[in-house]
């Protein structure tokens, strides 16, 4: 979300600010403390290194004994790690503390995809890591008098800036509409988002205490003519609770844009998104789900939606996910059919 610094003459500052301006300049110190790694419910990395460990970091060759080491500051452990974007990354948004997370190969299941289900997940992936997330069907049944029924090929970029920061990409992609209620059928591009998610921190069980995130985005215009409908922000929590019985509850509110009732207009809405998911093997998961007013994402019109699925995970890389849901109020969606994977790089 683009910030506007304050007038250096003190003569056009402003006496006091709004609540928008209150929340933005909170979610602008929550992006900064993100990408500068300040240190959330983590312990300094240094101290936790085993006796007679030596760092690995870039251009640096010299040994030193553990007394030496821990009056060194916190070194970056991305600067060593084995893929080479994740040690450009580490010099382009160094962290003052980071773990070790840099090090290991990406894995599916850490911190898993968010397209499989309603509700994003609170936790990011490591600084370098990549998934693209593809939902090839996402076919969505006529509700009236709101929509025709569509099909559209949907997609999810993301990328680990930092261990706590992530840099998303997301479309409807490729849209397929009907000819319905004076509509005529129509083939075209959904818009381009773009998306940035921050994990504030882990879960806390002996507190109550969810993990948490932030998901912020923008719905540009860069669409088909008949797909566009201006630019429109969005802002989202994202929860996870462990429960018993190994389940987890992934929760998500927020505000969204969407058109108002005059063309041309946004008005805006909260929404609620939520998961219940039950491991039932290593590689094989259930959950139930719903929305009101929409996904964490804009991925389905304002409805209140209720269905379930299943993740089947093919290894550490790839992983497949299907669900089917469907309208519970009257004008939404009869069904909404899910089917698509992911891929860890």
């Amino acid at each position: 979300m683009p910030t506007q610094s304050a007038p250096k003459k003190t003569a056009f500052f402003p006496l006091s600010i709004g609540s928008r301006g209150a929340i933005g300049l909170m979610v602008v110190l929550l992006l900064m403390t993100a990408v500068r790694g300040d240190p959330v419910g983590e312990t300094n990395a240094v101290l936790n290194l085993p006796r007679g460990v030596v760092w690995l970091v870039d251009d640096a060759e010299e040994t030193v004994t553990d007394e030496e080491l821990m009056r060194l500051p916190p070194v970056d452990p991305a600067l060593s790690s084995p893929l080479r974007r994740t040690r450009c990354l580490a010099r382009a948004f160094p962290d003052r503390v980071d773990s070790w997370r840099s090090h290991e190969p990406t894995n599916i299941r850490d911190p898993g995809p968010d397209t499989a289900n309603f509700p994003n997940s609170p936790y990011t992936l490591p600084r370098g890591g990549i998934y693209l997330e593809t939902t090839p069907m996402v076919w969505t049944g006529a509700s009236r008098p709101r929509q025709p029924a569509s099909w559209n090929w949907e997609y999810l970029l993301r990328l680990g800036v930092t261990d706590r920061f992530e840099f998303r990409l997301f479309s409807n992609g490729l849209t397929a509409s009907q000819a319905n209620y004076g509509q005529q059928a129509f083939v075209g591009i959904a818009p381009l988002i773009l998306d940035a998610k921050v994990h504030l921190w882990g879960e806390k069980p002996e507190y109550i205490l969810p993990g948490a995130g932030i998901e912020l985005y923008v719905q540009t215009d860069w669409a088909s003519p008949q797909l566009q409908s201006g630019t429109q922000p969005g802002v989202a929590l994202l929860f996870s609770n462990s429960l018993p019985w190994d389940i987890e509850l992934e929760w998500n509110i927020g505000l969204g844009a969407t058109n108002g009732p005059q063309s041309g207009s946004i008005i805006y809405q909260e929404t609620l998104q939520f998961s219940f998911t039950k491991p039932i093997t290593d590689d094989f998961q259930i959950f139930v789900q719903g929305l009101v007013n929409g996904s964490s994402l804009p991925r389905f019109a304002s409805s209140t939606v209720l269905g379930g699925g299943f993740v089947r995970y093919m290894g550490r890389r790839t992983v497949l996910f299907a669900s089917y849901n469907a309208g519970v109020e009257a004008g939404g969606p009869p069904a909404v059919i899910q089917v698509g994977g992911a891929a860890a790089f």
